[in-house]
């Protein structure tokens, strides 16, 4: 198969393919220079980390190269730009597991997103065999019980434990850093979702990138494939989304803890997006999470 050169521009992932309309699923994957995603340079609205068993290969987050192998592990967040840069005659297998934001805790996500440099760590010790024999028990349980609600709790809290692992464990690489067209990018999703709560102008994420309001819009359209404007709502209908399934708070409140200043747009914006009601979409969740308890 023949590959073409990486281009300048970036892909913008979305998750029906790799989410399959669920908050997790996991792959066992191989991959040489011929494979679909080699070279290939994207985004994606939800989390990644691969675990690394066989082979090595350079890779590229945030404008920073450097090399993985056997034993290493990678977590990629929404907000970082990545491809894999395999060369001739290398190749990986790895555990992949992609998951929402809301899959895993608040205070996590926000440890997460606080953290520079790529999030990525290769491990010499004892621990990888239990690792490694936890990956597998985790695609063994999403194989056997996808559905089961024992087998979404195992899941989450081992996948948490993988994430505090890398949080703990992150490696300063040997990395060689290229300041790329998509590093603006990088800089405006890490704003919106630092200060998405506040009210956020084109003009101040623009500085924030570095670069002027019309090119910078230019740029994010040409990218992420929607306007600045467009991915700011969206991005915060998924915050609210989340806090209707795991909140108490009131839809009002939810409104304006997301960063909406006006109510009924939020639940106009929500409608568009969602087909229905917040406080209906709330209902709705909550009577098959009982369905799944009560079975």
């Amino acid at each position: 198969m023949t590959v073409k050169p990486p281009g300048r521009h970036c892909e913008m992932l979305t998750p029906e393919y790799f989410l399959q309309e669920k908050q997790f699923n996991i792959w066992d994957c191989y991959s040489e220079q011929g494979s679909s995603f080699n070279g290939r340079l994207h985004f994606h609205d939800f989390y990644e980390l691969s675990v690394i068993y066989e082979g090595a290969s350079r890779f590229m987050v945030n404008g920073s190269e450097f090399t993985m192998g056997v034993r290493s592990l990678q977590l990629i967040r929404p907000m970082d730009y990545h491809r894999q840069l395999t060369g001739d005659g290398e190749h990986i297998r790895y555990y992949n597991l992609m998951f929402a934001a809301d899959f895993i805790s608040e205070p996590l996500l926000h440890a997460l997103e606080e953290c520079s440099g790529p999030l990525c760590v290769t491990d010499s010790t004892t621990a990888w065999n239990n690792i490694y024999q936890l990956i597998r028990k985790i695609m063994e349980e999403f194989t056997k019980n996808p559905d089961d609600s024992l087998s979404k709790i195992f899941i989450r809290c081992n996948v948490e434990n993988l994430c505090l692992f890398i949080l703990r464990h992150q490696q300063n690489e040997c990395y060689t850093h290229t300041e790329t067209m998509q590093e603006p990018i990088r800089r405006a999703l890490s704003y919106v979702q630092k200060n998405y709560r506040q009210s956020i102008r084109l003009s101040d994420v623009a500085e924030t990138a570095r670069l002027s309001p019309s090119y910078f819009s230019t740029l994010f359209h040409t990218t992420m494939g929607v306007s600045f404007s467009a991915y700011l709502t969206g991005y915060r209908l998924q915050i609210a989304e989340r806090y209707l399934r795991s909140s108490n708070l009131s839809i009002k409140q939810i409104s304006t803890v997301c960063g909406f200043s006006s109510y009924p747009y939020f639940i106009s914006a929500f409608k568009t997006l969602y087909g229905i009601p917040p406080g209906s979409w709330r209902s709705q969740t909550s009577a098959a999470a009982n369905s799944l308890v009560t079975r």
